[in-house]
């Protein structure tokens, strides 16, 4: 199961970071491979929502289930129906040298063991290059904001 672990330093508050990051139905405006999300649930601290999005130009959909913690600013997902086995994973937002240090993981798998030694260290890529591309535009978001 290929577990990715990415971060990016942002000149910008924590807050500011956390509040855009948990704002998941604005990333389709601002993160090119997100195509639609669209929140079917919302309670105190958590959402339930629909993803629409692109790896390697193809469709991938799926429901999550997002846990906020607006005071220890992390979120943690983890998709309860959708195209992958498993797909969970993390942000945290930590104050550093005047601005924050977003930390985001995913764990995720097809759920084809014998194509898991094959396709792993592709979709650990490729799940890597969705993670830096979505923390980038979160950070584009962030600085442009203040």
């Amino acid at each position: 199961m290929p577990y990715v672990e990415t971060e990016i330093f942002v000149e910008a508050t924590p807050e500011t970071c956390y509040e855009i990051a948990s704002d998941m139905e604005e990333f389709p405006a601002f993160m090119p491979n997100v195509d639609e999300i669209t929140v079917l649930e919302r309670g105190e601290n958590w959402a339930s929502t629909r993803w629409v999005s692109r790896l390697q130009g193809r469709p991938v959909k799926w429901i999550e289930r997002e846990e906020f913690d607006p005071e220890a600013l992390t979120i943690e997902y983890r998709q309860t129906e959708g195209d992958l086995k498993t797909f969970e994973g993390g942000w945290t937002f930590h104050r550093e040298n005047g601005g924050t240090r977003i930390h985001l993981t995913v764990d995720a798998s097809l759920g084809v063991p014998m194509l898991a030694a094959a396709l792993d260290p592709l979709i650990r890529k490729l799940v890597r290059d969705n993670c830096n591309a979505m923390l980038k535009a979160i950070k584009a978001e962030a600085e442009n904001s203040h």
